[in-house]
């Protein structure tokens, strides 16, 4: 073999099979699943994939790379052909506490880099749930709960190991290989398999304030109200999710989960307007910076008043074992705050989706209220990732069990996504409309529905991605992530 020893090339009925992803809808039966150790392994994996020497007599297969196996779409998935799982194998972090920088393997989750990073004092900007991949994540942006103090993730890269289509090892950063530097930040898994991430680590307080509150719905005109006063004074420092979810008895709530990257006597100060409004259930607790971004994943319906609240926000979206569909949206910021009518049309489009398919009853709508100054600073085209301007995420997350729903799903979600669309431009002016949503939060069903969906998503910066593609990955066979093709 080619292959370091401990590498694995895994056929159907060997014990390091997996086809396991965190939505089940997404799972596909690989004809072959790689477990690279080294560069070189990709190296490899990628000439047999190709037919390429010295495999001269293998047929080209239909590749797919996975990280975290966090999408939904199947984009980390091959039915019948042959998945690179960096998971098992590239997953070490090491730490350069002097230089304050992470060298973090292409297959690791944010929870390995947190955990890595944390006894230094020292944090990455990362995503909001901890077993997600650091691939995927990156290279489609990157928000997450330090994002307002530090920028995206991609902002926070300093380079990246990639294996190219035509076996070429590469370092990609600002001094060598500027172009592909540029394109890796925003322009997703179009380029390459990236081996190794080297990411920018900040100063980091060890525990944190939270603040986790559930509302009725009948509460949400003020909370939008008292939202709309904090945003205009808040600092890079204080965070906010709110989420639209069903609690117990099968009823719906608002969640307002918020973040104070401080000590708990400032926070408290801090969300004390929050408190105020009433909560049906309020649970404030000082936590381990490293339990924010991996918190215990329990079914929020059954559990919601029995465990930390806290945990509530990410659960419903954060869960491995179940079926899901994923759309998202940006909310422009503007001066006069989130027009309430827009979220209450935003909540009532869910609730209707919800209580006419049943079966997705688990669905959540979240809404990230992260500070967009640090990120929106940054100009359209300095990386790939063109959405600079100041925003909201949000993402809808469909959730369901029962395996009969699985082929209405995604046209459900995504028509809940037209709904949402629909408000917006009734909402908002035309001139700050234009967003879209964040590529990671886009599902298969948005890339079919809409015409030239890449050339949207990516807009001014398409033609630089277009060429870049067709230098680094001329036959497309790194094409499961919205292909930045024609």
């Amino acid at each position: 073999s080619l292959l370091s020893p401990s590498a694995a090339f895994n056929l159907p009925d060997d014990p390091g099979y997996s086809n396991k992803r965190w939505a089940t809808n997404a799972e596909r039966k690989a004809a072959a699943v790689a477990c690279p150790v080294t560069p070189e392994d990709v190296v490899q994996v990628l000439a047999f994939a190709q037919g390429k020497a010295p495999y001269d007599s293998q047929k080209r297969l239909h590749l797919a790379v996975k990280g975290g196996g966090h999408t939904p779409s199947g984009a980390s998935s091959s039915e019948g052909g042959l998945v690179i799982d960096l998971q098992p194998n590239m997953h070490s972090v090491r730490v350069d506490p002097d230089a304050k920088l992470a060298y973090v393997g292409g297959g690791c989750l944010w929870q390995e880099v947190d955990e890595a990073t944390a006894p230094h004092g020292l944090a990455s900007v990362a995503g909001i749930v901890g077993h997600t991949g650091v691939g995927g994540l990156t290279l489609g942006g990157g928000y997450g709960w330090l994002c307002s103090q530090h920028g995206l993730v991609i902002d926070n890269l300093v380079q990246a190991t990639v294996v190219t289509s035509s076996g070429d090892i590469l370092t990609a950063s600002d001094a060598q290989n500027p172009d592909l530097f540029w394109a890796l930040r925003g322009g997703g898994a179009n380029f390459g398999v990236v081996t190794e991430f080297v990411l920018k680590l900040h100063d980091q307080r060890p525990d944190l304030y939270t603040a986790t509150l559930i509302f009725p719905p009948h509460s949400l005109e003020k909370i939008i109200n008292e939202i709309n006063v904090w945003i205009q004074h808040r600092e890079v420092t204080e965070l906010a999710h709110l989420t639209f979810t069903y609690g117990p008895n099968n009823t719906p709530v608002i969640i307002l989960q918020l973040v104070f990257n401080g000590d708990t006597e400032t926070g408290m100060k801090k969300f004390e307007r929050f408190v105020a409004l009433g909560p049906v259930a309020n649970q404030t607790e000082t936590i381990p910076y490293l339990k924010l971004n991996h918190l215990k994943v329990i079914p929020p319906r059954y559990r919601i008043f029995q465990i930390p609240l806290a945990h509530l926000v990410q659960d419903a979206h954060a869960m491995h074992g179940t079926n899901r569909s994923l759309q998202g949206g940006f909310i422009p910021c503007v001066s006069e705050g989130i027009p309430y009518l827009f979220i209450k049309d935003v909540y009532e489009s869910w609730l209707n989706c919800v209580t006419e398919n049943p079966l997705a009853s688990q669905s959540v709508v979240n809404i990230e209220l992260y500070h967009p100054r640090r990120w929106s600073s940054i100009p359209s085209n300095a990386t790939a990732f063109v959405h600079r301007k100041p925003v909201y995420n949000m993402a809808y997350v469909m959730a369901w069990s029962d395996d009969s729903f699985t082929e209405q799903a995604g046209k459900v979600n995504l028509a809940l996504h037209q709904d949402i669309v629909r408000s917006r431009h009734v909402h908002f002016q035309a001139d700050s409309v234009g967003e879209g949503g964040y590529t990671n939060y886009m599902d298969e069903e948005s890339r079919l529905a809409t015409k030239d969906f890449a050339n949207r998503r990516f807009r001014e910066n398409f033609a630089r991605l277009v060429e870049i593609k067709l230098r680094y990955d001329p036959s497309n066979i790194f094409g499961r992530w919205f292909a930045a093709t024609h």
